[in-house]
C-alpha cells in the first residue's frame, strides 16, 4: 500500500529539517570537527547561529523518538563542550568509572565521551543512558530541558526521559551561563549516586521479569524455618538441610547462578577462615571439583544482621585445569539465636566472557532478601 501524498511531503519536510540542521554546524563544507581552533575563533557567531538551527530542529528530533534506545544500561554517553570536557572530564570519569572486585576489578560502568561538534554525536545521543553536561543554551542541553522543569538552584542535577529515543534517560549537570568548570565538582558525588541507584533498580526490575516466587517464600518459612525470595526461573533441591537454587541459562554463552542455604546448629560466631572451611566441606556436593582462592578476599560484618553476622567474597576457580573456569562467590554466615542455628548462604556465578558487576547486584539482592525464623502466624 503507497503511503498518500501528505505522508509523503511530511517525511520529505522532516528530511529537509534534518539535513538543514546538519548543515548549518558546517563550514566551508567541514564539519565543525575539523575546524582549525584559530578558524574556529574567528566564526564564532556563525558557530553560534549552527546551534541555533539544531535546536530549531526540534521537529526531526520528535521523529528520531520513534526510535528505541540502543545500547547496555551500564553504557553511558558524555555529551560537553571540549574545553569543559579538557577541565572536567578525569574527575567525571572517576566518578561514573569506579572499579569493584568480581574476578577483577570492574568498572561499574563504561563511559564515552562525545563532542557535540563530532558527526558521531547524532548517533550516540540515541543510546539509553546520556550524560549531557552545559549551560541551558547548549545544543545538547536544551533538548532535555524542554521535556523537564530546570533545578530549583544552579548549578543543578536534572533527569529527563525520552530525549531523542525512546526508553532512554538524559542525566543533565546544569551549569549556570557565566559558571566555570568549578561549579560542576560539587555536584559529582550525588551524580554517581544517581546513577548507581538507577541501575541497581534496572538489575532488581529484569532479575524478578518472571517474577518473585513468593510461593517458594512461604513453604520454606513452614517447612525449613528460614526464607528467602528468588525469581521464578530458579529451580530448587534439597539434601538434606542443604538447599540449592540455581538459573541456568544459555544467552550467547553459559550462564550459572547458584544459591546455597543450609545451617549448623547453635548460634556461633565465625571468622573468614573458618567460612571458607564450611564452604570447601559443602561445595564437593554440588559443584564440579573446584577451588577456593584465598589469595584476595574482601571480608566485612554484615549490618543489621546481628551480632557474627559476616560476609566473605572471593573466586572459585575450576580443579581441572584442561577446562579452565573462574568465577565469584558471596558468603554470609548469619546466627539465628531465636533459632539456636547459624546460617550459611552462598551465591555462585558462572558467567565467562561477561561483565558482573550486574550479577554481583543479583546476588546481594537475593541473599539481602534472606530471613530466619521463627515466623509468627
Amino acid at each position: 500500500m503507497r503511503p498518500t501524498s501528505g505522508v509523503v511531503a511530511g517525511a520529505r519536510a522532516r528530511r529537509s529539517c534534518c539535513r538543514a540542521a546538519r548543515g548549518a554546524v558546517n563550514f566551508a563544507g567541514r564539519p565543525l570537527a575539523y575546524v582549525h581552533i584559530s578558524e574556529f575563533m574567528s566564526m564564532r557567531s556563525a558557530f553560534l547561529t549552527g546551534i541555533a538551527a539544531t535546536v530549531a530542529a526540534a521537529g526531526c528530533d520528535a521523529a528520531r523518538r520513534t526510535t528505541v534506545a540502543h545500547g547496555e544500561e551500564s553504557s553511558i554517553i558524555i555529551l560537553a563542550a571540549d574545553s569543559l570536557w579538557a577541565e572536567v572530564g578525569d574527575s567525571v570519569l572517576a566518578t561514573l568509572e569506579p572499579r569493584v572486585f568480581t574476578v577483577r576489578d570492574e568498572k561499574m560502568f563504561e563511559a564515552t565521551y562525545v563532542s557535540p561538534l563530532s558527526e558521531d554525536w547524532l548517533k550516540l545521543r540515541g543510546f539509553r543512558q546520556v550524560l549531557a553536561i552545559g549551560r541551558a543554551g547548549d545544543g545538547w542541553v536544551s533538548p532535555a530541558l524542554e521535556r523537564v522543569a530546570p533545578p530549583a538552584a544552579l548549578p543543578g542535577l536534572v533527569e529527563a526521559p525520552d530525549v531523542w529515543a525512546r526508553s532512554q534517560t538524559v542525566t543533565v549537570l546544569l551549569l549556570p551561563d557565566d559558571g566555570t568548570a568549578d561549579a560542576l565538582y560539587p555536584l559529582l558525588p550525588v551524580l554517581g549516586e544517581r546513577l548507581d541507584a538507577r541501575y541497581r533498580a534496572y538489575v532488581r526490575n529484569r532479575m524478578f521479569m518472571s517474577d518473585a516466587n513468593t510461593e517458594l517464600r512461604d513453604t520454606l518459612r513452614s517447612q525449613a524455618g528460614f526464607s528467602i525470595v528468588l525469581p521464578r526461573i530458579y529451580g530448587g533441591d534439597v539434601m538434606d538441610s542443604l538447599y540449592v537454587f540455581r538459573n541456568r541459562a544459555e544467552l550467547g554463552s553459559e550462564l550459572i547462578r547458584t544459591i546455597l542455604v543450609t545451617w549448623r546448629e547453635g548460634a556461633i560466631t565465625l571468622d573468614a577462615e573458618s567460612v571458607l572451611g564450611w564452604r570447601d566441606a559443602i561445595t564437593p556436593r554440588v559443584y564440579e571439583a573446584q577451588v577456593t582462592e584465598r589469595e584476595r578476599l574482601e571480608v566485612q560484618p554484615l549490618e543489621g544482621r546481628g551480632a557474627g553476622a559476616l560476609q566473605v567474597q572471593g573466586i572459585w576457580r575450576g580443579a581441572d585445569p584442561a577446562f579452565p573456569s573462574a568465577g565469584p562467590f558471596l558468603d554470609r554466615v548469619i546466627p539465628c539465636p531465636a533459632q539456636a542455628r547459624t546460617y550459611f548462604l552462598e551465591a555462585w556465578l558462572y558467567a565467562p566472557g561477561r561483565p558482573k558487576y550486574e550479577y554481583m547486584i543479583q546476588m546481594e539482592t537475593l541473599l539481602d532478601s534472606f530471613e530466619c525464623g521463627p515466623f509468627g502466624g
